[in-house]
């Protein structure tokens, strides 16, 4: 108890240390906050629900963890994304009107994220609540716009690569259209195998009546079907000659249509997919900023609070350290009173002696 009274009478003795540095820290916060400029904080709420689906294409069969850290991971790539990247140069091209350089605009933002949570808040200040308000819708929108499209490049760059080979595969599916229309009109033929069904179909009806008219003993009639079946017969191997080149020409027509075929599917799978990514459904902003009614304090209290403790514990040590060195300074000047070189010592109650003056 004696230990802690002669330690609260050196603190009572060099008490004006103690407020003087106290006085002097908190004087400083207060002057500082008192001479910056204005600031008005607006914020934007922003949701992660679930991935992107570019990132996570089948994230509806992935269990509850799983989608809570693609979600996380999501968020993490949209801070870093919006704070490393060129969003505040092209929110400033976009507001032309306001006079602000893009590094000034990064001081400005913050964005926090809480944990366990699926929310971000974007915030931004300005020296007036609706440039703030403006500031900071602007760099959400324009933000989730970029980050969008960059998601979407993998797939914006395999939709372009399927309609250049669309435009090749439509091209070649005219040529073959064409030859093998020129073929048809060449030979005077429309559908090949239709032709070589209804020949055969008219030789035999030829025959049945050449058959009919000789059972009946028209011999005349028989003789001229006769003539006509011959006929038939060599225009039917006429159209089987033909047969080879007009196969080639319809399977290439049939490869190259499917083909086409498949290529418009994937294109239009592409673009759904492309539209998805960039219209971000599961990354959406849902509350906007308004502007602020009151500006925000330059100086967080509590700050202010944690430096007027600091510097109370700050002059206590120093009472100590100068009690300390005037007691030195006080043995020193004893010794050289007694004639005593400044290694003797003293009696042990020398020191006792001059803390109870």
């Amino acid at each position: 108890m004696g230990e802690i009274l002669k330690y609260l009478k050196i603190v009572r003795r060099w008490w004006w240390v103690v407020g003087l540095l106290c006085a002097a820290t908190v004087g400083t916060m207060l002057a500082v906050a008192f001479l910056t400029e204005t600031q008005y904080e607006a914020t934007v709420t922003i949701q992660v629900s679930a991935p992107p689906p570019q990132e996570v294409p089948l994230y509806s069969q992935f269990g509850r963890e799983a989608l809570r850290d693609e979600i996380e991971q999501t968020r993490l790539n949209v801070n870093e994304f919006l704070l490393e990247g060129d969003i505040s140069y092209w929110v400033l091209e976009a507001l032309p009107d306001i006079p602000m350089t893009d590094s000034e605009l990064r001081k400005k933002l913050t964005i926090e994220m809480p944990e366990n949570s699926q929310l971000m808040y974007v915030r931004v200040r300005a020296s007036d609540p609706e440039t703030a308000a403006l500031l900071a819708n602007t760099f959400a929108d324009v933000g989730l716009k970029r980050y969008g499209q960059l998601l979407a490049q993998p797939t914006a760059s395999t939709r372009e690569f399927i309609e250049r080979e669309l435009e090749t595969t439509r091209e070649e599916l005219a040529a073959a259209e064409a030859e093998l229309i020129q073929f048809q009109i060449d030979n005077k033929i429309g559908d090949l195998y239709k032709a070589l069904t209804s020949q055969y179909e008219l030789i035999g009806d030829l025959r049945l009546q050449g058959d009919l008219a000789r059972s009946v003993g028209n011999l005349v009639q028989a003789q001229a079907l006769e003539e006509t079946i011959l006929k038939r017969e060599a225009e039917l191997q006429n159209l089987i000659a033909l047969s080879a080149g007009y196969t080639e020409l319809t399977n290439r027509v049939e490869r190259v249509r499917t083909t086409y075929d498949f290529l418009l599917d994937r294109r239009t799978e592409a673009q759904i997919k492309e539209n998805q990514i960039l219209e971000l459904a599961s990354i959406h902003v849902i509350t906007p900023a308004h502007p602020p009614r009151r500006p925000v304090s330059p100086i967080d209290s509590k700050l202010v609070v944690v430096g007027a403790v600091a510097s109370i514990m700050l002059g206590v040590l120093l009472a100590f350290l100068l009690e300390y060195l005037e007691i030195v300074g006080v043995l020193r000047g004893s010794q050289r009173r007694m004639g005593l070189s400044e290694t003797a010592t003293l009696p042990d109650n020398t020191v006792e002696r001059i803390l109870s003056l």
